[in-house]
This record gives structure tokens, sequence and C-alpha cells, in this order.
């Protein structure tokens, strides 16, 4: 029972075999117990600092909210959640990815040509630089008329509008109607999956979920 619940300790942030010992001997059996406790209490235990007080009893917190979640909502994650978009929005995001098929690549003048220049566009400047007087056959030049329509200028192919989050709290004032959540590529696993738990609850779109084996 005993190793039991020191490896439960263990996975609170920034806890190992050594401080959970140290917080199961001071009477921190288990992770309910130091989510009751208040910071100060844990900082008093010995080795344990006011900041890493405060990571274990956020962490303590989220592990919680995990395991009290019933195992039957885990499947609400596997239905797909659609945003609905009116006829207009849907004939323009068409548009948009026509568009981006015929759109050249811009680079800049003589990339091909010269190792030490970038693959990337660079306006052309130079009183003999062909592709800035729009010469033909020469590279096209960034122009107006390559963007995509106004109304989904920046819009995920679904049509939502994308919105980063680090954390469960992120969510909370994202609009399920309009917006998609993409997580952030430095949360960790852990928290991924209390993140995309909190979506599901609040019925909201998760762009980069977590790959499941079927």
């Amino acid at each position: 029972m005993e190793d039991n619940e020191i490896d439960q300790l263990t996975k609170l942030g920034g806890i190992g075999t050594s401080k959970a010992k140290l917080l199961y001997d001071t009477g921190f059996k288990t992770v309910d117990s130091i989510k009751k406790a208040s910071v100060d209490e844990i900082a008093k235990v010995k080795g344990i600092g006011d900041k890493l007080a405060k990571k274990i009893k956020e962490s303590a917190d989220e592990m919680v909210v995990e395991e009290e979640k019933p195992a039957e909502e885990e499947k609400v994650e596997a239905q797909p959640i659609t945003i609905a978009l009116d006829n207009e929005t849907k004939r323009l995001l068409n548009v948009r990815t026509i568009q981006k098929s015929r759109k050249p690549t811009f680079l800049q003048t003589d990339s091909h040509k010269k190792k030490k220049l970038e693959d990337r566009w660079k306006r052309p400047d130079g009183i003999h630089n062909k592709t800035r007087y729009h010469l033909k056959g020469k590279c096209p030049r960034v122009e107006a008329g390559y963007g995509s329509p106004a109304l989904v200028r920046g819009l995920h192919p679904s049509g939502c509008e994308e919105v980063i989050v680090k954390n469960p709290k992120d969510l909370e004032s994202l609009k399920n109607d309009r917006q998609a959540a993409r997580i952030a590529h430095t949360v960790g696993s852990r928290k991924r999956s209390l993140i995309e738990a909190k979506a599901a609850e609040l019925g909201l779109k998760i762009l980069n979920p977590t790959r499941r084996e079927e």
C-alpha cells in the first residue's frame, strides 16, 4: 500500500521518489490530501520550497480533476465535433483552396543559382533586376491578386478560427461555434490529456488531438 501511494505521488510535477517519501512521511499520503492542503503547509515539508510547493499544489488539483471524471466520458472524444458554416463561407473556402493550388512559389531573385541566397521571398531591388520590372519569364512577384478572400483569411480549412492553448483554463474563453483549439507543441502528454478532456466537456474542437490506435 505504501509503495503504491508513493508511486502515485511521483506523478505530481517536480516530484521524484525521494521527495514523494518526504511528503508521505509528513502526512501527505495521497494526492487528495495535497489538494486539501495549502501551499504554505506543503512548503513546510523539508526539502520543498515555496516555488515547488506551488507547482505540486497545481499539479495535484489537475490530477484530481482528471480522476474524478467517469471513464464513460472518454468516449465522447471519439465523436468528431463539426462547426456549422453558412453557404457563403463554404464557397469562399472552396475559392481559397483553388487559389492556393494555383499560387506559385515566391522566391528571391537568383536563389536557384546562388547557395548563399535563402529559398524565401524577398522584394527585388537594383536597377538591373529584371524581376523588379516584371519582365516575362522571370519569377512571379508577390501581389495583391494572390491573396485569399478577406472573410476567410487566416481560418483553418474547417472554417474555424485557430486559438493556441497551453492549459485547460485557456479553453474557457473559446467560442465553440466558431473557434477551435490547437494545443501548443510545448505541452506535455499529461497536460495534453487534461486539455482534451476539458475540450470534450465544453464541446470544443481540437485541431491536433492525440493519435489513438484503433
